[in-house]
Order: structure tokens, then sequence, then C-alpha cells
């Protein structure tokens, strides 16, 4: 492909919008549906919410009340770990349709294995209205080698993180305001107000001990800044190079001021009390946190606050980032070796632009898991929410669905027309569409791994000191060969813009 001046990129992503107004509710009809007497039942591997919903059965009864109408196909859905999917695939374990992306079921890896379909073609003729809700760049960054081999969910495609505050305390105890956007460190002062209004037996700040937990796990998105060429290594490009003579530069992050200062960061709140002590060792999911981060957009408070079951209010430190990442975030992918890739490439297309049936999958079935508010926003019961709770962001097009309603949170219907609006913004590598082939150094790749993992959970929980760690395990990565992959991955990325000229 010609690379495309950025500003011409921006004017394609801002077109978001546009196609968000007309994607609607079309319902792929006629051509290529299953005309024989039994339903054809496709199985989709959907990725692990922690349990199958208990409610599955009766959703799935619902959904296929209309694809069996529109296509005379039926759905059994699978809820896979990242290890059992993956197992799932390797085996040759029957199944059609997978959740797939950059972190679950490894996008890149997996297709260059030959275990996705090629949809260049398909997705243009076959299901011409699915491949119109989405601009050409998107599709872009769903290519391997040149092919399209999944199908990205229509979402936030450029990554914004935020820092998430209950409310509660901030602000209706406190008396804090919380602004629309803030820098990374702004947040101190809230941990250190959470921290002290603890300390002084503040009823609403009971659990605010460590008003920033953690789970070993470490701090979330703390590379944000970053677009990753490959985790394992922590090879990126950051974004503040965008622009400047460096912006082709490929780094290793842990050395770069953008994420070192980072690590300072953490560390210094760790000190100061606001990180739990065990943070590096347990492996405990902490609902509630006085202050949490994630990555989201506009309205994402809304979901968190009624996910965690408290009201909480968020500002943006991080985005809009546009990268192949950003893009791979989320995608459903059809085996290549099933018996049914066009009626799966259908049925993907009926998930992507049938409203009714996009609010079931998600939510479940109306007056029993949800209802609609006057303004069409999504109100959950309360068996909704105890008795389906899916991966949402991996199902299909996340912008199609109704948006859901939370209490103490003002929701914006038209939400995800401010989300596209604001990717006026955003800011983007020349990385769209590059894979990093870690074949000629795989055995660096994987000495490398190893040295990063035993310091990574410390760097991102603050448990220990970047000043006299990262020195340590930059001493250890080069002599494992860490230099020799950057320089693999900078000649393969060269080598990409140029043919992209």
């Amino acid at each position: 492909m010609k690379r495309k001046p950025f500003a011409l990129l921006l004017v394609t992503i801002i077109a978001i919008s546009a196609l968000f107004g007309c994607s609607g509710s079309k319902t792929p009809t006629g051509d290529n549906k299953n005309t024989s007497d039994k339903p054809v039942e496709l199985i989709w591997i959907m990725g692990d919410p922690g349990q199958v919903p208990v409610d599955q059965a009766i959703v799935e009864e619902k959904l296929n009340e209309i694809s069996v109408e529109k296509l005379n196909v039926k759905v059994k859905t699978l809820y896979y770990d990242n290890d059992k999917t993956m197992l799932a695939l390797s085996s040759g374990e029957k199944w059609d349709m997978v959740f797939t992306c950059e972190w679950f079921n490894n996008f890149a890896v997996q297709a260059q294995a030959g275990y996705f379909a090629d949809i260049t073609e398909k997705v243009k003729t076959l299901t011409p209205d699915l491949y119109a809700t989405m601009p050409e760049i998107v599709w872009e960054g769903a290519k391997v080698n040149g092919k399209i081999m999944a199908i990205p969910v229509k979402k936030d495609y450029a990554a914004e993180i935020f820092w998430r505050f209950d409310k509660k305390l901030f602000v209706d105890t406190l008396g804090m305001q919380v602004p629309d956007t803030m820098k990374f460190a702004d947040v101190e002062k809230y941990l250190e107000a959470a921290k002290k209004a603890y300390e002084d037996g503040v009823p609403e700040a009971k659990d605010a001990q460590y008003p920033l937990k953690l789970n070993k796990g470490g701090f979330s998105g703390v590379d944000s800044d970053y677009d990753m060429i490959n985790r394992d290594v922590m090879l990126g490009i950051p974004y503040s190079a965008v622009g400047t003579a460096d912006q082709n530069k490929i780094v290793i992050t842990a050395e770069h001021p953008d994420l070192y200062n980072r690590f300072v960061l953490l560390r210094k709140w760790y000190k100061a009390g606001y990180i739990n002590p065990d943070a590096a060792t347990t492996e405990e999911s902490f609902i509630y946190s006085a202050v949490k981060n994630g990555q989201g957009f506009y309205g994402a408070d809304a979901i968190w606050s009624s996910g965690d079951g408290y009201t909480q209010l968020i500002s943006k430190y991080s985005g809009p980032y546009l990268s192949t990442a950003s893009i791979r975030g989320s995608m459903n992918a059809i085996n290549a070796n099933s018996k049914h890739i066009d009626l799966a490439l259908k049925y993907q297309e009926l998930v992507n632009t049938n409203k009714q049936y996009r609010d079931i999958l998600r939510y479940g079935v109306e007056g029993i898991h949800f209802n609609y508010t006057e303004d069409g926003l999504v109100k959950r019961t309360e068996k909704g929410k105890n008795n389906y709770g899916p991966w949402a962001f991996s199902q299909g097009s996340y912008s199609l669905s109704s948006v859901e309603a939370a209490d103490g949170v003002d929701v914006d219907p038209k939400m995800w027309e401010v989300i596209f609006k604001g990717y006026e913004n955003l800011k983007a590598t020349n990385t769209i569409g590059f894979s990093f082939d870690i074949t000629p150094v795989e055995t660096q790749v994987a000495a490398c791994k190893v040295i990063k993992d035993k310091y990574w959970t410390g760097l991102i929980t603050g448990t220990i000191d970047p000043e006299v760690e990262v020195p340590k395990m930059m001493s250890e990565l080069e002599a494992a060969g860490i230099r020799e992959i950057q320089k693999e991955a900078q000649r393969q990325f060269d080598e990409f813009l140029k043919n992209a000229k």
C-alpha cells in the first residue's frame, strides 16, 4: 500500500463518526444463507470472562431465533481462557470463530501459524456491509503479510488511558474536583488525600488504606505512551517522538525517560504507602480501589461504575494514540479449516451490523437481563448483572450496541460520536500494519523475556527501586542479545517503510 500522508490518516479516522450514523442495523440476507433444512451450528471461542454466564443457554436460544431466520445458523459459544484457546487451535479441536488480539490468542503469531482464514477478498465481496462499517486504515491493522486475517471489533481504535476515582470519596466527601484530563503524575495529590482521610478515620475512606491497590499484574498500561513493537523485550516507539527526527526509531522502553519516570513515580508511591505492600505477590483482583486506572473512552466511567458497583469519575492521562496494537485490541478470526468459512463471515456481518442482535449478545434478553430507558440507554437488571456477563468488548462492534446507563453518572447515548470526533487529535506512528517477525532472533528474544520478567513485576508495582534495578536489568539484557533484537526490529521496520512509499 502507498503510505498516506498523516493528515489523510486523520481524515480517514474522523470519517468513522460519519460511518457510525449509517452502519445502523442493516442485516445480511439472502446471499450465502444456509439453505439446507437443518441449521448449521457454528462454534465461537469467545474469551474467558471468569466463568460461563449462568444464563448463557437462555441468551443463546434468543440469539438463535434471529440467526436461524436470517442465515439458518445457530451458534455455540465456548468461554476459554488464553491457554485453553491456544491449545484448542494447536490440537485441532473443532471451532469456526475465535477471539484474538495482541494479548489473548496472539493474533500475529496465530495468523502466521496458519490457523486463521484469509478473508481479504471475501470480506469485501461476500460481506460488503461489514466491510463498510470500518475505514481502510482499520482493516490495514488487521493484515498480516498483506492479507486481512481477522475482523476488528469496531470500538476505541485509538487507545486512551484514564485515572478512575471513587466519586463518593473524592468529590462528595473531600470536595476535590476531577478534571477531564490530567498528567500521569497529577494523581499523586489524590493518593495523598485518600491516605490521609483513611488515617483520619473518615468513614468514606475506610477502604483507602492503600488508595492504589495493585496485584502482581502491576500497573496496567504503564507503557501506554509507546507504540509497542514487542512487549516481551520492551521494544516500542514513543508517541512523544511523532513529528520529530526520531519518529521511526525503535527504543527499549525501560531505558527511555517516558517510561523510566513512571517507574520512579510508582516507587515513590509504594514507599509512601499508597500501594499495598504485597502488590508484587498477590493475585487478588481488587474490585474496589480509591484510585484505579484503565484503557477506556469517553463514557467508560458508566461501564466501570456499573461493573464495580460504585460510582467512578475518570480523567484521561494518555492518548488518543492509534497503533497496530490498538486496532488489534479486539478481533475475531475464522478458522482456516472450517467447513463454513462463508457462513461464519456472514454471521460476523450479522453481529456487527444488526443492533438488536448485538444488544442481546452483549446484555442478554430484554425484560430479563436488561431494559431500555426512555432515552435508549440500557439498564441492567440484577439478574442481568449476576447471570450474564460476557466480555462485551470481544464479541463484535462495541459502538453498535446500545450504551449502558449507570447510577450517579451522566451517560451520553451518543457517546461514540463524541469518541470518534475526539480522534481528530490522535497521534499515530508509521507502524500501522507492521508486525515484527522474531524468527531471526528467536533465541535472543526467549532469553531476554526471562530477564525482563524477572524485573518487570517489581518495576510495575513500585516494589523495587528503578534507579538500582533498571541498570542491572539492562546489563543482563545486553549480555543476552537485546541490542541484536533491537537492530533486527529496526531493520525490518525500515524495510517496511521503504516498501510502503
